[in-house]
């Protein structure tokens, strides 16, 4: 019947009642039911982790558990319950039962198990539950207050771990247990006589105690968590129940408090949410915080119209400094790049560790975008600074995405991801800079977007394919060897330029699977001329950064040599300057490796990155090619001509062949002819072609 009561409750008091259950429409319906027989305030937790939280926040009567939750079962919840102190009696659910549950769910702990009837029966056996399991409830705590009082003097009263304090119907104190002077601090004598005010803290205002006795008076009990004073002054959180002892009159006439001390249990709460919301190397908040921060601050600045912003960080080069020092370096590296960007920013500001070397920092007030730009710079400087990282002094450097609300985004989800945006385009555009979002970059990830999508298609239906640029021997006058260089035959947009699909492959990272399609092709193709042409000629192929630093390449190569029977010494692998960045020692081993196998190795656009001397010598290269940013012109320009000059003549006092690439003019040919260059690449000897037609070309060669 509709508000009639089915457990004897203190009038005026509703029963705390929290139902964990991921089944949504079965959590309303027992929600409903109880409302409607009235008494009953009833909260819902969709999961275990869910429930557990509101129950560490929450005082709660009962709690109705599903055994089969998400995240946290039934059993694992109470397990935690008991082992963290939290006092509820708990109902488990389960929609198939067996012994070994129930077994398991009651030595855990668990007031009582039921089984679900598929036909929703079980609601009203839910119902009885709960009359049973409060009833048993307040028969314990009943029992407990009489047995306290009865045997006040015995020996219960003194080894109880929870404090006890009895005063008389004036509220003056008449005894204590020793967990009282344990806890509090004050002794026997001096809490007797005593109002329990000695332990107030101030922390709880007079409308607070208000409510309190309210309760006592209309109830004859009250519990919660209240924070008292020990005798020292220190102030600490307790759980106290007061209960009143009422006379023959029905006038109390002592009240009993029973509490315990819970500052080890809101200090693991405390700990736990730190855990969730703080990076444990850095000490930094992180993505779990900069959600929540980031939520309030742009709800405040909507409220507010103010503005803020969002700097995305991202370290460059810090993949070298792990692997070339080790992570502990990289850790120690990451701990003291957060410290530089918290000294470069306001006090308003936060800054967060996302993952790896990726840091957000939040101003969540701006007057205006250049503040962050101001702020950005700083952050570029400190990061720029040295660092001494095991003994050594490191240098890295910092790229910085920025969104600004309200232009970028009006949500953190897409503020983040602008900024992020912008980050890239930061990176792109020559590192250690710092960028504002655009609508462009948008427009460009969603092409790279397609482009990526697009190209993954293209290596599954066979839209690539070769195309072989000749390679000419100045001294021979006959070509020796070509470049190979990949094309894509799209249905719609027709041949597809590398430069237009190439960094979408290696930002996606399918320059991998890319290039080792390319192997495969360059090996076959080996295979199928094997008997068509001269036996000496030779395919380049380039090999990017990431694909050199990826662990397979070496396994690649060699399964692809093998299973093609491509002659090992008619391949060679052309990698960029840039390479040597990420580490000459690694990379050295990486190409001993290649080189036992009998490839040999060019540097492609030299002189355009990073390289000395000193690695020319130690890394196991045959030769290198000169940028044709250096070959145009080189007849007329003599700046470029001094350099070209220079670069012949050191690379074959180094041992090495050189290739010069760009090959536009007859002038441009003469003067690399008359330096001694070996190798000439360019269109003035011939543009990039289908494999049918190269294979014409060295026929008629031949």
């Amino acid at each position: 019947m509709t508000g009639q009561k089915t457990i004897n409750q203190p009038e005026g008091k509703e029963i705390q009642i929290i139902y964990i259950e991921d089944d949504a429409g079965l959590a309303r319906l027992l929600q409903k039911q109880l409302h409607r027989r009235g008494g009953y305030n009833v909260g819902i937790a969709i999961d275990g982790e869910q429930g557990l939280r509101k129950l560490q926040q929450q005082h709660f009567d009962l709690a109705i558990v599903d055994y089969n939750l998400p995240i946290l079962n039934g059993l694992q919840l109470l397990r935690i319950l008991r082992d963290n102190g939290i006092d509820v009696p708990v109902i488990i659910l389960t929609g198939v039962g067996t012994e070994e549950i129930a077994a398991a769910v009651m030595k855990a702990g668990a007031a009582d198990y039921l089984v679900k009837d598929a036909d929703g029966g079980h609601i009203e056996k839910i119902c009885e539950a709960i009359a049973r399991v409060w009833q048993q409830r307040q028969k314990q705590g009943q029992q407990k207050l009489v047995f306290a009082k009865r045997k006040l003097a015995e020996k219960v009263f003194d080894v109880t771990e929870e404090g006890i304090v009895v005063t008389d119907a004036n509220c003056v104190i008449q005894a204590v247990n020793p967990a009282f002077t344990t806890i509090t601090g004050y002794s026997y004598e001096e809490a007797v006589g005593n109002n329990p005010s000695i332990l107030k803290s101030d922390r709880q205002d007079d409308q607070y105690y208000g409510r309190m006795w309210s309760s006592i008076n209309q109830s004859g009990s009250w519990e919660g968590e209240i924070w008292n004073r020990r005798k020292t002054g220190e102030v600490y959180p307790q759980w106290l129940a007061i209960n009143a002892i009422q006379d023959k009159n029905g006038k109390a006439s002592e009240y009993i408090g029973i509490f315990s001390d819970i500052s080890i249990r809101k200090a693991n709460e405390e700990k736990i949410w730190h855990q969730a919301n703080y990076d444990s190397l850095t000490g930094l908040p992180n993505r779990a915080l900069l959600v929540d921060r980031a939520g309030e601050a742009l709800h405040r600045a909507k409220r507010e119209k103010t503005s803020l912003a969002i700097l995305f960080v991202d370290l460059d080069r810090f993949k070298y400094i792990n692997d070339h020092y080790g992570h502990a370096a990289g850790d120690e590296l990451l701990i003291e790049v957060g410290r530089r960007i918290a000294s470069a920013l306001r006090d308003s500001d936060t800054v967060i560790r996302l993952s790896g070397d990726e840091f957000i920092v939040l101003m969540p007030v701006i007057q205006h975008a250049v503040d962050a730009g101001r702020v950005a710079e700083k952050i570029i400087a400190a990061i720029s600074e040295p660092f001494m990282i095991s003994d050594n002094k490191t240098y890295v450097s910092a790229s910085v995405g920025i969104a600004v609300f309200p232009g970028d985004g009006d949500d953190v989800g897409v503020l983040l991801s602008h900024a992020d945006m912008a980050m890239y385009k930061a990176k792109e555009g020559g590192r250690n800079q710092h960028l504002f979002y655009d609508q462009q970059m948008n427009e460009q990830a969603e092409k790279k977007a397609v482009i990526e999508h697009e190209l993954q298609r293209a290596i599954r239906e066979g839209q690539l394919e070769m195309y072989y640029q000749p390679v000419t021997n100045l001294q021979l006058n006959r070509i020796t060897h070509a470049e190979a260089l990949i094309r894509w035959n799209h249905p719609e947009k027709g041949l597809v330029m590398p430069d237009d699909f190439i960094p979408v492959a290696e930002e996606s990272g399918l320059i991998i699977q890319l290039g080792e399609w390319v192997i495969d092709a360059v090996c076959k193709q080996l295979l199928a001329w094997k008997h068509q042409v001269d036996e000496s000629l030779q395919l380049s192929l380039n090999v990017s950064p990431t694909q050199m630093m990826h662990a397979n390449l070496d396994r690649q190569l060699q399964a692809a040599i093998t299973r093609f029977a491509a002659p090992a010494g008619s391949i060679i692998i052309e990698i960029t300057e840039n390479v040597l960045i990420e580490g000459p020692d690694k990379i050295k081993l990486k190409l001993d490796a290649m080189k036992a196998m009998g490839l040999s190795f060019l540097i492609d656009d030299f002189g355009t990155g990073f390289s000395s001397m000193r690695y020319l010598k130690k890394l196991p290269f045959d030769g290198l090619k000169i940028d044709r940013s250096f070959v145009s012109d080189v007849d007329t320009d003599n700046e470029k001509a001094v350099l070209v000059r220079a670069m012949i003549e050191m690379a074959h006092n180094l041992d090495l062949k050189v290739v010069a690439e760009g090959v536009e003019t007859e002038a441009e040919l003469a003067f690399l002819h008359d330096h001694d260059c070996d190798y000439v690449q360019g269109y003035l000897l011939g543009r990039p072609m289908p494999a049918e037609q190269f294979l014409e070309i060295l026929q008629r060669q031949q």
